[in-house]
């Protein structure tokens, strides 16, 4: 389960903040994303795009570039995998930091949330770490799991945007938006 949770984490991440296309207007409307085949759905602003299919992502959605930071762009995706029964969200999550813990440079977890997903416990946790390039990158992951599939949930923007406190309260009420099936 590691082994592929931590290939899972690197591409989710590495590909969230690699792209860079997308409309960069914030709309006050919202759009609601419903996956065809797993079920789960979440919020976000109808000025963001969907972007197309990425291996090991089910749905990636791209915003603005954050306020003084060019390179990134606001960013949340889904992934997810069946897991075996019985698998508590605390044990998922746990698996899942310790890769990140070894795969991104000067990784540091700044706090971890209990709440809800859709009635089902999640995890809400922050961390920083810094791309190859410099960029620091502010990250923030819902992981819950529901009917035995695990769920992580990455809103993504930089540390240096010069409107740090409005991205992540944004990336926050999407995430908060997340239901499982």
């Amino acid at each position: 389960m590691r082994g592929r949770m931590a290939a899972r984490s690197v591409a989710v991440l590495l590909l969230a903040v690699l792209l860079a296309a997308g409309p960069s207007s914030a709309a006050a409307a919202w759009l609601k994303f419903v996956h065809p085949k797993l079920g789960f759905s979440f919020s976000y602003p109808s000025g963001w795009a969907i972007a197309p299919p990425i291996h090991g992502i089910e749905v990636m959605v791209i915003g603005p570039e954050p306020a003084g930071v060019s390179g990134v762009r606001l960013n949340v995706n889904v992934t997810s995998e069946a897991l075996p029964p019985g698998v508590s969200v605390d044990a998922y999550e746990t698996a899942n930091e310790s890769q990140l813990q070894l795969l991104f440079h000067g990784y540091k977890r700044l706090r971890t949330d209990r709440t809800k997903a859709g009635g089902h416990a999640a995890l809400l946790r922050y961390f920083t770490w810094q791309r190859n390039d410099g960029v620091e990158l502010y990250q923030m992951q819902l992981v819950t799991v529901a009917d035995a599939q695990g769920y992580v949930v990455t809103g993504t923007t930089a540390t240096s945007s010069a409107k740090l406190a409005d991205d992540a309260q944004l990336l926050a009420n999407i995430l908060a938006s997340f239901r499982p099936r």
